[in-house]
């Protein structure tokens, strides 16, 4: 019997879905969300391919995930496993995407179509080694460029003399694109170090985008224990660092697109806004509410960032960007003091409800007494700590778990936080780019 209307109580989450025919699966498919995108299927005039898929179904089953990025690698898993027949016919082979791995000394990483008939590519790769299939270029581009904050690789197209900007900034070893030999025949051990250095970070890579997340994290928090045991404690912080960055992406339902989608705006935000009266003990509206971030390597070409949301949405035209002026010395205390001095400079802005600093105690302080000295009364403030993901408000002793909050609230904090941060960044890698080519 064919499955003639969308089934009831289809969850508003990511996931991955598959239409059966008895138990084999005839095609697979993900969503940002599943309610919507499995409606598609059962509007009149969906076309003869869906028409068809839906007459030969008899069954539908779904599968909830976290996060985007989740369902895009679980899609990709299903479709090697299962080889449904209508993910042929309704998509050509041509149009499926893979993640190709150069066997290099330092291997590369690279987005196509087709990998096993490439024959002209411009960098002349023939050696190399695929993971895929996958049904979006633009949410694989995307999820190499989250991945590689946490295990960086090189994209450098020619090898040069001097670090690269990439390096710079951390999303490059720096080591595999130099262009200086290595004149001695029996390679120094530190070379062999970077060397599987780098090509743990591939391994890492490639097991995140084949499906095996949960192997991976076991393995790098042994290897955590195992650091931690024998002292090692630099190496024990860059793998509990992998580690939450590992999390994090897999906790973000939403890393593609803002946090709240249009369709259930509303609702949410008066959930989440009730949260935060309810921490801030205040009974007045939150509406706007501003991040700030700042962005500097070694205190050079260091830079503020001003993000804007009004009702959890990003409102980009009011962000603002700062280039650091009166701060010479390495202090982000010293510099968010600056920034919002400057920023309430300007009250045809608008006011904010909330301004959430990026930052522990010592950033929050130095925001109040920026606040404090513009006469900004009514302001709610707290400071977002990256290292343990805890809330700081004004005069509060212990801070607040993001945990510990409802997962709309603890997400909604984490963006602002976050798109704050990315466009600091942004910024700050533009005065370098151009500090860096007048040199």
């Amino acid at each position: 019997m064919s499955i003639l209307k969308l089934p009831k109580k289809v969850p508003n989450t990511p996931g991955v879905y598959i239409f059966r025919r008895g138990k084999i699966a005839i095609y697979v498919g993900k969503a940002e969300n599943l309610k919507n995108r499995l409606a598609s299927y059962f509007r009149k005039n969906a076309g003869t391919k869906v028409e068809s898929l839906r007459a030969e179904a008899t069954r539908l089953e779904w599968v909830e995930l976290s996060s985007d990025i989740e369902a895009l690698i679980k899609e990709s898993e299903l479709i090697k496993k299962y080889r449904p027949k209508y993910n042929v016919l309704m998509r050509d082979d041509k149009n499926y995407f893979y993640v190709g791995l150069t066997r290099d000394e330092f291997p590369r990483i690279f987005i196509t179509h087709q990998p096993f008939r490439i024959e002209n590519w411009k960098l002349k790769i023939e050696n190399s080694s695929y993971v895929g299939p996958f049904t979006s270029g633009s949410a694989l581009y995307q999820t190499l460029k989250i991945l590689r904050r946490i295990f960086p690789y090189c994209t450098c197209k020619e090898l040069h003399k001097r670090p690269c900007l990439n390096a710079q900034i951390g999303r490059c070893p720096g080591f595999c694109c130099y262009s200086t030999p290595i004149v001695n025949p029996f390679k120094p051990r530190s070379w062999f170090k970077w060397q599987n250095e780098y090509r743990r970070n591939i391994r890492n890579i490639t097991a995140i985008l084949s499906g095996r997340k949960k192997t991976l994290l076991y393995e790098l928090k042994r290897a955590m224990r195992e650091a931690a045991k024998h002292e090692e404690f630099e190496r024990a912080a860059e793998l509990r660092k992998q580690i939450e960055g590992i999390e994090n992406i897999f906790s973000h339902r939403a890393f593609l697109d803002p946090i709240l989608a249009k369709h259930r705006r509303g609702h949410d935000w008066q959930k989440i806004e009730r949260t935060i009266r309810t921490i801030f003990g205040t009974a007045k509206r939150v509406s706007r509410v501003e991040g700030y971030d700042i962005s500097n390597i070694s205190g050079t070409a260091a830079t503020g960032s001003m993000v804007v949301f009004v009702d959890g949405i990003p409102s980009k035209n009011g962000y603002r960007k700062f280039k650091i002026k009166t701060v010479h010395q390495i202090s982000d205390v010293d510099m968010h003091r600056e920034v919002l001095n400057r920023r309430f400079q300007h009250p045809e802005w608008g006011i904010p409800d909330l301004l959430l600093i990026d930052g522990g105690k010592p950033q929050v302080n130095a925001a109040l007494q920026a606040l404090q000295m513009r006469n900004a009364k009514g302001i709610l403030l707290a400071g977002l700590a990256k290292r343990e993901e805890e809330l700081f408000l004004p005069g509060r002793r212990d801070s607040i778990r993001l945990d510990s909050l409802p997962p709309h609230t603890m997400h909604f904090f984490q963006h602002v936080r976050d798109e704050s941060h990315r466009f600091a960044k942004r910024y700050h890698h533009k005065l370098r780019e151009i500090s860096y080519r007048e040199k």
